[in-house]
């Protein structure tokens, strides 16, 4: 059965890009997606109205627990995969994490970020036993820097204050994340003119979709390897 999955963090770390993403790569793959907007600024809807949607991707807006949750029934009886990006919303977070079976707390290349990240742990661990049976949550980097520094440092020092497991594959920080804003399509279906280094986000998204288990076996805990923010 493909997985329900949510994505969201308290301080803007890349959810919609993430959410976006994953959904281009399912889609690419011949999944069916539904993509679920309850964030506040409602990004994807504006993206979706920009053409070039493949037509494996749905589309959907939630206000509400109540209509987050009918969606998400309806994706499961089809059997579609259901991604939700709650944005920034405790509330719109903590009900999507009830409806999922693996959470998305993105990372992007900032202190600010990171704190936010482990607020955003924490507040989901108050809610553990809650919601779906055997759910679960990571930590995911989202448009971060190969290059080391003091403020990786910094970084790695805060999420690891917490033991939840940070995925192995993260999202580098690349033009072709944000060129589907844009132009419209994902980053599987644009021109390689739009954009550099779709090749290279194309591959490192479809490494991410397998660890998360959009593609393949979903790894368990146990299964995910700790890992650097920034390698």
């Amino acid at each position: 059965m493909l997985p329900v999955i949510s994505i969201g963090t308290l301080k803007t770390s890349g959810t919609t890009t993430l959410a976006l993403t994953l959904a281009g790569v399912a889609a690419a793959a011949d999944i069916p997606v539904v993509l679920i907007d309850a964030a506040r600024d409602r990004d994807i809807v504006a993206w979706s109205q920009k053409g070039d949607r493949p037509s494996k991707i749905t589309v959907e807006s939630a206000d509400d627990e109540t209509t987050m949750e009918r969606l998400v029934r309806a994706a499961r009886r089809r059997g579609d995969l259901a991604i939700i990006d709650a944005g920034t919303s405790p509330e719109a977070i903590r009900s999507a994490a009830k409806l999922a079976d693996r959470s998305l707390i993105p990372v992007r290349f900032s202190p600010l970020s990171a704190y936010a990240a482990i607020a955003t742990d924490r507040m989901l661990a108050a809610d553990l036993g809650k919601g779906r049976r055997g759910r679960d949550w990571a930590f995911t980097a989202s448009a971060v820097t190969t290059i080391p520094s003091r403020i990786a440092r910094v970084i790695e020092t805060v999420v690891q204050q917490s033991g939840t497991p940070r995925l192995e594959i993260g999202l580098v920080l690349r033009a072709a994340y944000e060129a589907p804003f844009l132009h419209g399509g994902t980053i599987f279906n644009l021109a390689d003119e739009i954009a550099p280094g779709l090749d290279r986000a194309r591959a490192e998204a479809a490494t991410l979709a397998y660890e998360i288990g959009i593609l393949g076996r979903a790894n368990t805990q146990d299964e995910i390897l700790p890992t650097r923010i920034a390698a």
